[in-house]
């Protein structure tokens, strides 16, 4: 019995561990583009990369698709929500 349940204790662990680093590399700070002051603007939310979930959109604007930073002048790909 031993001998079957350390592996499979180890398995355990290290998959828990690779579903939880794939979790943390996805999830990012997003931003929003001003034009009015032709800035890449800091939110509050945290998005993903997960294309088949919904747009990632501003709390404050739900019209505003939400990005990621490049510069302070210009935002990147559109992010996306995070889903449980």
């Amino acid at each position: 019995m031993k001998k079957l349940l350390l592996p499979a204790l180890i398995i355990a662990m290290g998959a828990g561990a690779a579903v939880a680093g794939n979790m943390a590399k996805f999830n990012e700070t997003a931003y929003r583009f001003d034009e009015s002051q032709g800035l890449c603007i800091e939110t509050e939310q945290m998005c993903g990369e997960e294309e088949t979930n919904p747009v990632c959109t501003w709390s404050a604007d739900n019209s505003v698709e939400l990005q990621r930073f490049i510069s302070p002048t210009e935002c990147g790909k559109v992010l996306h929500e995070i889903l449980p």
